[in-house]
């Protein structure tokens, strides 16, 4: 069996419309310069101390989709009570910020607190027959009464940074688990 698996790994190969080099470093119209890889667009930019870094920021298609699908549920339980509305909003917003708050993607995600609050402020106001929430008062709701969960950075590039040696390579086991009741 493990044989059959040995030998059909071997004939494996690269879908060539699938697959291509990028030239990150090529300049500007010579190529591509980024590419989008798990909802993220890839690309080479400057640290502040002006050497070059791979740079990740939020893809347009995910961030397109994300505001979509944002509006659509804010549309469709606009009707909620406004406590139980915005517990049920930050969770979402948690999310988004767990998977795209990483390093250099703060614009990205400011963007989506942004544009999320500016749709919550419109479907509120289509709750009855006039508008009840005028900006000011709305402000004073996302930031003190009831406040929207802002942007956070939860992903440093630093943390991410691999480990070049194994921690305990060569050293015995740190704990051994003994089961319940020892």
């Amino acid at each position: 069996m493990i044989s059959k698996v040995i030998f059909s790994l071997r004939k494996l190969s690269l879908h060539p419309d699938k697959t291509k080099f990028i030239d990150l470093y090529s300049k500007s119209g010579e190529g591509g310069r980024s590419f989008d890889f798990l909802g993220f667009t890839h690309y080479i930019g400057k640290s502040l101390k002006g050497k070059p870094v791979l740079k990740r920021k939020t893809s347009s298609k995910k961030f397109t989709n994300a505001i979509t699908k944002t509006e659509k549920w804010i549309k469709e339980h606009r009707h909620l009570e406004i406590k139980q509305l915005m517990k049920e909003l930050n969770v979402k917003m948690r999310g988004h910020y767990n998977y795209y708050g990483i390093s250099f993607n703060s614009r990205g995600i400011h963007s989506f607190y942004e544009q999320v609050k500016r749709r919550l402020h419109k479907w509120l106001n289509r709750r009855g027959g006039k508008q009840v929430w005028i900006w000011e008062r709305f402000v004073l709701l996302v930031n003190k009464w009831l406040p929207l969960l802002r942007p956070k950075i939860f992903h440093s590039y630093i943390s991410a940074n691999p480990v070049l040696e194994e921690p305990y390579a060569g050293k015995p086991l740190v704990r051994v688990c003994g089961g319940a009741g020892r």
